[in-house]
């Protein structure tokens, strides 16, 4: 399982390499899923 921790280095790594091919982040939100897993919801636009 991902601890939120790991997740939350994972979705700025992502974002990062996102806004250097000139994506735009829109939203990002954190939760959990049915399994109480943490869960990252990233919303980017062109």
């Amino acid at each position: 399982m991902w601890s939120t921790d790991t997740l939350r280095t994972d979705v700025e790594k992502l974002i990062n390499v996102k806004v250097l091919e000139e994506y735009e982040i829109v939203t990002v939100s954190f939760g959990t899923n049915i399994w109480y897993m943490p869960t990252a919801f990233i919303t980017i636009a062109k």
